[in-house]
């Protein structure tokens, strides 16, 4: 579950979190686009391959100044809001359909096992969300990777790379969102602001040291960058190693942009509550 919330039905939540996941959206760009331009700059930029994180940030700024860090924000800044809201519309959707829908003792709505207590109601919700979001996110990734690269896009291309977008996608939702859901039910973490940023980030950043691999290779399949075959892609990057380029200022990007942005999130349901939406 993405809020604690008391759910009304699948429609309004629905519409409840294409707006409240806005919130998510645009906070999550502002904080994290500094951090994933470095990393995408490791990934994918030859003339960086021995360089450190450090030494790519020092280039930005002695290139471009501050504006260099946020170089191709602007896609995925309108484009997050609109991919995340409809991202958190479609789990709210499937969330609360089978809440509302199928019996308790249903095996969608029960743990997989005492010492797993993973329930499949998240994953399933977790992988429509993700083909929600997917297909609008793909053209904006892809506008944001090759503006970070400084290449032109092309309009024809902006489903390059869609597969990979897809399976990055669900592999980095599905643990995220199950250890979200656990938390909730099991702790009093998620009961504050702040304890959103922890679970939020943690599970983020433990889902991004995991799925690695496929955002180096989604982004090298977008931009085309490496070759067309997985094998062209591994040796350009010097080897399985190479996949692993980027993963911390990825890793902490990604953890430092989810957590602001469940905070926001989590704010906007609870304002959404306070003005009598879910009434």
């Amino acid at each position: 579950m993405s809020h604690s919330e008391v759910r009304t039905s699948a429609p309004r939540e629905a519409a409840l979190a294409l707006f409240t996941g806005s919130f998510y959206g645009g906070v999550h760009t502002v904080v994290g686009h500094p951090l994933d331009t470095i990393k995408s700059r490791l990934q994918m930029d030859p003339t960086m391959r021995n360089a450190s994180a450090l030494d790519v940030a020092k280039s930005l700024w002695k290139t471009d100044g501050l504006r260099g860090f946020f170089r191709g924000c602007v896609p995925p800044l309108w484009g997050s809001m609109v991919y995340r809201g409809i991202m958190y519309s479609g789990y709210e959707f499937s969330f609360t359909f089978i809440e509302k829908g199928f019996p308790d003792d249903h095996f969608l709505k029960n743990e997989l096992s005492p010492s797993f207590p993973v329930r499949p109601m998240v994953v399933a919700s977790t992988v429509f969300a993700a083909s929600c979001r997917g297909i609008i996110e793909s053209p904006i990734e892809y506008a944001k990777v090759m503006g970070q690269m400084k290449q032109p896009w092309v309009l024809t291309h902006v489903y390059r790379g869609v597969l990979w977008q897809l399976l990055r996608t669900t592999a980095l939702l599905i643990p995220i969102f199950s250890i979200l859901d656990v938390a909730r039910r099991k702790t009093d973490l998620t009961k504050t602001l702040p304890g959103n940023f922890v679970v939020m980030s943690g599970a983020c950043g433990v889902s991004y040291l995991c799925c690695w691999p496929l955002e180096t290779l989604k982004n090298l399949a977008q931009t085309g960058i490496g070759g067309n075959s997985l094998a062209e892609r591994i040796k350009y990057l010097g080897g399985w190693r190479g996949v692993y380029r980027g993963v911390w200022p990825g890793t902490i990007a990604g953890s430092t942009r989810n957590g602001a942005g469940m905070v926001a999130m989590v704010f906007a349901q609870k304002w959404a509550t306070d003005l009598g939406l879910r009434d």
